[in-house]
């Protein structure tokens, strides 16, 4: 039998309120935050008022690429940049962005659990925000 931890619902909403308490905070803008699974499966999701369907879409997909492949964001792009590939040679059309997706890990495993996307106008606010999701479930998963 298997035994291995996962994100629930309460840990991917607790991610999502800690981003848009803090984007709410630094007047941030219309943002989108979505969590994923361990399979890139959509557990949660919020936006704040005015915010483009882009940007939601968007969001989710961060999220579901950092899930899929294991990998921040932007580590996936250096990596990508470095082996001279692109999204498409994943073979995933809805792998793909460069900033903005963290994954979630256990504290001290290195199992994926799930993952983090946030879209906004600003790629540094949009990284940062994933970031303080992230930090919002650091050592408190169910």
């Amino acid at each position: 039998m298997y035994d291995r931890q996962v994100m629930d619902v309460e840990d991917a909403l607790r991610a999502v309120d800690a981003a848009l308490d803090a984007a709410s905070a630094e007047s941030a803008g219309p943002v989108a935050v979505a969590v994923v699974d361990d399979n890139g499966d959509l557990v949660a999701f919020a936006r704040t008022d005015g915010t483009p369907i882009f940007q939601r879409k968007h969001a989710i997909r961060k999220a579901y690429t950092a899930s899929r492949v294991g990998a921040d964001l932007n580590e996936f792009a250096a990596e990508r940049s470095q082996r001279g590939l692109s999204a498409a040679d994943f073979g995933d059309g809805f792998v793909g962005a460069a900033h903005g997706g963290v994954i979630v890990r256990v504290a001290g495993q290195s199992t994926v659990v799930g993952a983090i996307g946030v879209q906004g106008f600003d790629r540094e606010i949009d990284e940062r925000l994933a970031r303080v999701a992230l930090a919002a479930l650091q050592g408190g998963l169910s």
